[in-house]
């Protein structure tokens, strides 16, 4: 049986269309579902199952006495980016979903979610997640212990530290520090950054890293059909599995990168000021 994808999504913003229909592209075997409200009901349509997120608020309830806020984003939203686990595990449960594949509503996906050496890659990336409702459970678990504890609560905050999440001396304890710490309770996973061979998951279109940029974001070829990012020292293409358009500004560009509206023939590199996908050869 397929993976069921799962988003999760509270507002009504048209980018939402984009990430959904581009995931039942390239899963078109797997059911496809949003936990969203009443404002988003309208992306329930043509194979996209919406389900109102408050129906599986009990837990989540219970978890905020025990949120402790520090962030440069405001309370509730911080608040919810914890609560969505606790949403998901139970949604989960009501469903007899044992495993999904959980995607933030601004990446776009480009590969198939059943390749099996996907399965575990966990919380290293909480945008692009293979869960388990088993690993959910213990993750909820944690999540409520690093909280309602005093001391393990500083130890989260000393781990965001380290890990350099911090604004202006400001410490900013996100559940993206919470799964990496939650990851070390597993001696044998092995961290993959996102990187399967030649393909990948994109972490943050903003953070190009070791791959080629252009006016700051990630470079982006559409070879034959197929999205691609190229090392700068090997000059190797990468495929790319994701499209993470992490920040307002990005989201405008998804109708770009939805691949019913690319070329299947040639080769192309998109350009960011002029958002047009320009023919180039290597």
């Amino acid at each position: 049986m397929s993976l069921p994808i799962v988003f999760m999504h509270r507002t009504d913003d048209n980018y939402l269309s984009y990430s959904l229909r581009q995931a039942q592209v390239s899963n078109p075997g797997s059911r496809i579902f949003l936990l969203g409200t009443a404002l988003n009901q309208r992306f329930g349509t043509n194979g996209i199952q919406h389900v109102r997120l408050d129906a599986y608020m009990q837990t989540a309830a219970a978890f905020a006495p025990h949120y402790k806020h520090l962030h440069v984003m405001s309370h509730a939203y911080n608040l919810f980016c914890f609560q969505r686990w606790f949403i998901l595990r139970d949604f989960m449960r009501s469903q007899q979903m044992t495993a999904c594949c959980y995607i933030d509503s601004d990446v776009m996906l480009y590969e198939n979610v059943n390749n099996p050496e996907y399965s575990q890659f966990m919380m290293e990336f909480v945008w692009t997640n293979f869960v388990k409702a088993d690993l959910l459970d213990r993750f909820c678990s944690f999540t409520t212990m690093y909280f309602a504890d005093p001391a393990m609560f500083e130890k989260l905050v000393q781990e965001t530290k380290k890990l350099g999440h911090v604004s202006h001396d400001l410490p900013l304890v996100s559940d993206m520090v919470a799964g990496l710490l939650f990851l070390r309770q597993f001696p044998d996973y092995t961290y993959t950054h996102g990187r399967y061979g030649d393909k990948m998951f994109d972490e943050n279109i903003n953070r190009p890293l070791w791959a080629e940029s252009l006016n700051g974001k990630r470079k982006v070829y559409l070879i034959n059909g197929k999205l691609y990012t190229r090392e700068m020292a090997s000059h190797t293409f990468i495929r790319l599995n994701s499209l993470h358009f992490q920040g307002l500004e990005m989201k405008s560009y998804m109708p770009y990168f939805f691949t019913p509206h690319l070329s299947t023939q040639g080769m192309f590199m998109f350009d960011y000021l002029s958002q047009r996908w320009h023919p180039t050869r290597f």
